[in-house]
């Protein structure tokens, strides 16, 4: 976790909170360490609200999928059939955590940075929700992103950081 350098500031991607939440085999422990230097303020942490809403989705789809023994895919149709489901869901707290206990700076993503994205989706042939991501960092004047998400390979001025195992 040291190639991180000290000082940096650093937009998370999504899959980064989720390898460390779900105690991902290979890239959990890299993550987590990110996110603990993060809370010693050694590295700071940034997201954006996408991002938090991008993992609490896809918490409430595993969580569901899991308990209701459902692939991803049948979540949503259940769901929408079994809506008190959506009343006890650890997920919520899972997040609440996220937005508390790491002290990572939660960005908005505005409409500048909704207009930014759709010429940034066009030039990196990149998803919205990748080029919302996009925005809202160059917005905040970001260049480093830990994502394991090869889409950003290969956007200019763009530092990316990928999990790894740790050995």
């Amino acid at each position: 976790m040291n190639q991180v350098p000290s000082g940096s500031q650093l937009f998370l991607g999504t899959n980064i909170l989720l390898y460390a939440i779900a105690e991902h085999p290979h890239f959990g422990p890299w993550c987590d360490a990110l996110l603990d230097r993060i809370r010693r303020g050694d590295v700071a942490g940034y997201v954006s609200v996408v991002v938090l809403n991008e993992l609490i989705h896809k918490l409430m789809i595993g969580e569901v999928a899991q308990k209701a023994v459902l692939k991803p895919g049948q979540v949503v149709q259940y769901l929408k059939r079994h809506r008190g489901v959506l009343a006890t869901l650890e997920a919520y707290e899972i997040l609440e955590e996220v937005e508390t206990a790491y002290g990572l700076v939660i960005l908005e993503a505005t409409p500048e940075a909704f207009s930014i994205a759709r010429r940034l989706m066009q030039a990196y042939r990149l998803l919205s929700n990748d080029a919302l991501h996009l925005a809202v960092m160059q917005k905040a004047s970001l260049r480093d992103l830990a994502t394991n998400d090869a889409d950003f390979q290969g956007i200019e001025d763009l530092h990316i950081w990928k999990p790894h195992e740790v050995l």
